[in-house]
């Protein structure tokens, strides 16, 4: 009798993102995911349960990075100006050009319809609020470099806007040009 493929989980999740990232979670099958990553489909089920738990899985992972990574560039450097222009700026290969075309798989997530799951739009609310509690930590870090009349909460809230505004025309293929305009513009809200 022949012994099962062994796999590892990690890739398995990869696999998974890259599917769901270019199909979208309404159009991507058990069955792509099952031919993309080379398990059998009760070994996906035992590991991951259904298509939506494992949708779950993908999305809060990449979640997980885009924090860690707004974490660590938004604790660093010697103002909040600093930190998050070179936060934002990070994103401009992600929402400009052939790469940006697959544009944030948690926007497009949000807008393919499967945010009508309770599950996944509560996880996409709890990304969206911890990114922008981040930045208004850093802009209330930072307060003393900012006129009196400066709004740390709301400016942190416009720049959330402009960030997942540039993941939804990120599908356009923008000119990277045109995105740091749109940045720099963004950046203004800090002077």
């Amino acid at each position: 009798m022949a012994r099962p493929r062994s796999f590892d989980p990690d890739d398995v999740l990869e696999v998974a993102r890259e599917v769901f990232w270019r199909k979208g979670y309404q159009a991507a099958s058990l069955d792509e995911i099952t031919a993309a990553s080379g398990i059998a489909k009760p070994s996906l089920y035992a590991a991951f349960g259904d298509k939506n738990a494992l949708f779950l899985k993908v999305l809060d992972r990449y979640h997980e990075r885009i924090v860690a990574n707004a974490e660590r560039i938004l604790s660093d450097g010697p103002s909040a100006r600093e930190a998050i222009e070179r936060w934002l700026t990070g994103f401009v290969p992600f929402c400009s050009g052939a790469k940006g075309t697959r544009g944030c798989l948690s926007v497009n997530t949000a807008a393919d319809g499967a945010s009508d799951q309770k599950q996944v739009s509560k996880r996409i609310e709890r990304f969206n609020r911890k990114l922008e509690q981040l930045l208004s930590n850093r802009l209330r870090a930072d307060r003393a470099q900012f006129s009196d009349a400066f709004d740390p909460d709301g400016t942190a809230h416009t720049i959330m806007a402009i960030y997942l505004g540039l993941m939804v025309m990120a599908k356009d293929a923008p000119d990277a040009a045109r995105v740091r305009a749109t940045l720099n513009q963004a950046m203004k809200l800090l002077d």
